[in-house]
């Protein structure tokens, strides 16, 4: 047995109890083994953004799970019940489907998208550029981008925030997650605001520490660019 996969379904089972009937617990579970084994933050996200999504779990409540299932999966406590057992005890368990195997999408078609993005990004200023490169490296780890949105929403709208200013520019990204046009019009110091605010944001779904990590490897791959020797992303931190 799978260490991980159990912890995994124990940390689900602690963390929706107080949210979800039984019987909603165990789909939620059968879930998590079918489609949700992979052991990465973006996986963990993925699937508590998928079971609220699937039974009216609300943001604010959301938002806590994400950081308490992270809590969950690294600290080191016992967690004795494993919910597997429970549901083969009480024959609920059902044959897991195999995965579905998607067709990939055309190359021509992939690379033709590539090549018209590179095309508008070239005309963007360098700043604006590294900005968006960063935050797609950063949200790549979050499938579930509307989560991120949300957060950044409320965030916007707290008036102890002081980022009123941001709520435009996150609605237009919230309606384009990967095009980043709105941005051309923004300067340095504005576009350096909206980075702080998606830290903050990430800091209250996954803990600081793996927001931390999300930033570190983001600004990595970022450093690498050509557009890196004109901004350095680290200028918007």
């Amino acid at each position: 047995m799978n260490d991980t996969n159990k912890r995994r379904r124990q940390a689900a089972w602690v963390c929706f109890q107080p949210h979800l009937a039984e019987d909603q617990l165990f789909k939620a579970i059968h879930l998590l083994e079918r489609s949700y084994q992979a052991d990465s933050v973006s996986n963990l996200i993925a699937y508590i953004s998928k079971v609220c999504s699937e039974f009216d779990i609300g943001p604010e409540i959301r938002k806590s799970l994400y950081g308490r299932f992270h809590q969950l999966m690294t600290e080191d406590t016992d967690l004795q019940m494993d919910p597997l057992s429970t549901m083969l005890e009480q024959n609920q368990s059902q044959p897991l489907p195999k995965p579905v195997q998607r067709r990939p999408a055309p190359v021509l078609s992939a690379v033709e998208r590539i090549e018209e993005r590179q095309e508008a990004m070239a005309s963007l200023p360098a700043h604006t550029v590294v900005f968006s490169d960063f935050m797609k490296q950063l949200t790549a780890y979050l499938p579930e981008k509307n989560a991120l949105f949300e957060v950044l929403m409320e965030l916007a709208e707290d008036k102890k925030t002081g980022a009123r200013e941001n709520a435009g520019p996150i609605s237009r990204w919230a309606n384009k997650p990967d095009d980043f046009g709105w941005a051309e019009d923004l300067d340095e110091k504005a576009l350096a605001g909206l980075v702080h605010l998606v830290y903050t944001a990430l800091c209250e779904m996954l803990g600081p520490v793996a927001a931390d990590e999300c930033f570190h490897k983001a600004i990595a791959v970022c450093e690498q660019k050509p557009e890196a020797r004109q901004f350095s992303p680290s200028r918007f931190l």
